[in-house]
C-alpha cells in the first residue's frame, strides 16, 4: 500500500513536472493565433477566433530566409569542425599511449567549467585583431572551441569501450592508423556521433550571447538575434506575431530533436552503463 501511494505520488509530481515544461509551448502556440485585443483578453485560453493571418505578416516583416540560412551556416560548420577534431583527439587519448595525454585530457576538460561572459573580452580582440569581425567564421570558431570540450569527453567514454581487437585485425588486414579510423572505429561509434550532432545543433542554433556580441550586423545574424530585433521593431503592440515569429524559428529545433532523441536517449542510457 505504501509502495502504491509513493509511486502515485512520483507519477503526479513527474505530470506537474512535464507540464511546467510544456506551458511556455502551449502559451507560444495559442499566442500565434489571437488577435491584438484577445491577447489581453484571454491570455491563456484557445483562441475565440483563429488568426492564421499572424504567420504571413510575420514572415513579411521578419528576414526569416536570411537568419536561418545564417543559423544552418553556424550549425552545419560548427557540427563539421567538431566532431572531426574532437572525434580525432578524443582517440588519440583513448586509444593511444603518449606521453601528457591525461594532461592533454583535463586542459581539454577544463573547457566545461569556464563560462563564456569570463572571456567574452579577449575573444572579441582576438576575432577583430584576426580580421574575422562581420564575416561567420568569427561565430564559427568560437562556437566549435566551446562544443569541443563535451564532444571530446563523450565520444572518449565511447572509444574507451571498444575492444582492442578491432585495430589488431585492421592492422592485420593492412590498413594504416588512418584508414582503422575512418574506416573502422568511426562506424561503430556512430550512436554517439548522432548524439553529439542533436547537441551542437541545438546549442548553436539557439545560441544568443555570443552571436549578439560577434555577429550583430544584419548580414551575419543568426536567428535569436534577428528574433529580437524584430521584437524591438514591433514592440509590444501585436503579440500574435512575436507568437507566430517564435513558433517559426523553433521549427527546425523541434525537427532536429524529433529525428535524433532515439540516439540522444540511448547514449544517454549507454553512458549511464559505461565504465
Amino acid at each position: 500500500m505504501k509502495q502504491k501511494v509513493l509511486n502515485m505520488t512520483n507519477k503526479v509530481v513527474l505530470i506537474f513536472i512535464g507540464i511546467t515544461f510544456l506551458f511556455p509551448l502551449y502559451w507560444m502556440l495559442n499566442l500565434s493565433f489571437k488577435s491584438k485585443s484577445e491577447v489581453y483578453d484571454n491570455a491563456f485560453g484557445l483562441p475565440k477566433k483563429w488568426i492564421f493571418n499572424n504567420y504571413g505578416d510575420a514572415l513579411e516583416k521578419f528576414n526569416f530566409s536570411r537568419y536561418l540560412s545564417n543559423s544552418v551556416i553556424y550549425s552545419v560548420s560548427t557540427i563539421i569542425i567538431t566532431i572531426i577534431l574532437g572525434s580525432m583527439f578524443a582517440y588519440c587519448v583513448s586509444r593511444m599511449n603518449w606521453r601528457f595525454k591525461n594532461t592533454a585530457l583535463t586542459y581539454v576538460s577544463l573547457g566545461l567549467i569556464i563560462p563564456v561572459q569570463v572571456v567574452i573580452i579577449p575573444l572579441l580582440i582576438m576575432v577583430k585583431n584576426m580580421g574575422l569581425k562581420g564575416t561567420h567564421l568569427g561565430l564559427i570558431l568560437p562556437y566549435s572551441a566551446f562544443a569541443l570540450s563535451s564532444c571530446i569527453l563523450m565520444l572518449y567514454a565511447f572509444f574507451r569501450t571498444l575492444p582492442r581487437e578491432l585495430e589488431e585485425a585492421a592492422c592485420i588486414d593492412g590498413c594504416n592508423i588512418y584508414q582503422t579510423f575512418f574506416r573502422i572505429i568511426l562506424p561503430t561509434i556512430k550512436p554517439a556521433m548522432a548524439t553529439q550532432f542533436t547537441l551542437i545543433f541545438m546549442n548553436t542554433y539557439n545560441e544568443f550571447f555570443l552571436a549578439f556580441i560577434l555577429g550583430a550586423d544584419d548580414k551575419i545574424r543568426s536567428l535569436p538575434v534577428g528574433l529580437l530585433n524584430f521584437f524591438v521593431s514591433i514592440g509590444v503592440s501585436h503579440w500574435g506575431q512575436i507568437g507566430a515569429a517564435m513558433v517559426i524559428t523553433s521549427i527546425p529545433t523541434v525537427l532536429i530533436y524529433i529525428l535524433g532523441n532515439e540516439q540522444l536517449e540511448n547514449a544517454l542510457t549507454a553512458g549511464a552503463i559505461l565504465k
